[in-house]
């Protein structure tokens, strides 16, 4: 599976509206100016940006369907995405701003998709069904949503086809200059998942069997959301709300190794998920053709059938939760 990242991330490099040749990775300085510019400061940082997106998304897609027992659960099952959503809405539709800059956006996602953690941190910590937790999250979900479209209804066409862009989803947009504060809090992230195995597997035999092993569940609960959290609301911020990758990738890693051990399942999934953000913005970008088609619109016609399938097949061979 790294053979397989590591050579679908080279293929990103010299794929797009601009035909780059292959040798030109062992000639840079000879590569025209022009060409130069798009294979360092576009698609280098976009293919960067895919891989860490993509396998950020799958881990807290994995977090989540294992706290909540639950396969339909995702990483905006919690409702941070919707809390960033709205933020932005309010940003783009609910202000007079004539340009508003990607940081603005990004600054007022991360504000929207913590702010809503927050919360939800604060019901984690009052309730012990894990349940309640989930509900409350379903339920702030649907009142942004709501805001949401009330704003939509009193904006302008500008400013909703503004933020109708945002919500397409874009690996693109990150120069190289700025993928360090994309990065950082992520790979912090993913470097520390290791430590959350143990206590994954002993959720998947419940809470009590948990709490029976001397796991104190409410600390973990709490530390699991968190990270979940700033995954979510990073990739969020920066790449808009990505659909589908969080909740196909642990499905198709629990199907392909059989097996919901995370010692096995975890690394997978954050590989599998950097694979599927690559091969879905690959097939956005339409190669060889001056056009392109939203990320969004890729990984639900991808993502929506694989995890269909994976269901009903994973149902009768108990390779999901």
């Amino acid at each position: 599976m790294s053979a397989i990242l590591i050579l679908l991330f080279l293929v990103s490099l010299f794929l797009g509206s601009v035909h780059i040749p292959v040798s030109a990775l062992f000639a840079l300085d000879e590569l025209p100016q022009t060409e130069k510019h798009i294979l360092l400061q576009s698609r280098l940082p976009r293919a960067i940006v895919a891989v860490c997106g993509g396998s950020a998304l799958a881990l807290a897609g994995l977090f989540m369907q294992t706290l909540f027992r639950n396969p339909l659960a995702g990483p905006s099952v919690l409702g941070l995405t919707s809390g960033a959503s709205l933020a932005v809405a309010i940003l783009t539709l609910g202000t007079s701003a004539a340009i508003i800059s990607q940081y603005q956006i990004a600054l007022a996602a991360v504000v929207g998709a913590f702010t809503i953690l927050l919360i939800i941190l604060a019901v984690a910590k009052k309730f012990f069904d894990v349940t309640a937790v989930l509900i409350v999250g379903l339920m702030l979900s649907f009142f942004t949503s709501a805001i949401v479209s009330l704003l939509q209804s009193f904006a302008s066409a500008n400013a909703i086809k503004t933020f109708v862009f945002w919500g397409f989803g874009s690996f693109a947009g990150l120069g190289l200059s700025d993928l360090p504060l994309f990065i950082t809090p992520l790979i912090l992230v993913i470097v520390v998942s290791p430590f959350f195995i143990k206590p994954l597997n002993a959720l998947l035999l419940g809470e009590m069997h948990a709490g029976s092993m001397g796991i104190n569940i409410k600390s973990l609960r709490i530390k699991i959301m968190l990270a979940t959290g700033i995954l979510v609301g990073v990739v969020t911020a920066f790449c808009g709300p990505i659909t589908f990758l969080g909740l196909a990738s642990p499905h198709i890693a629990r199907f392909v190794f059989k097996s919901v051990d995370h010692r096995i399942i975890l690394p997978s999934t954050i590989l599998l998920g950097g694979l599927l953000a690559l091969i879905c913005d690959i097939i956005s970008r339409l190669p060889g053709s001056d056009y392109a088609i939203p990320l969004n619109t890729v990984c639900a016609f991808m993502g929506a059938p694989v995890v269909i399938y994976l269901i009903v097949a994973g149902r009768k061979k108990k390779f999901l939760l």
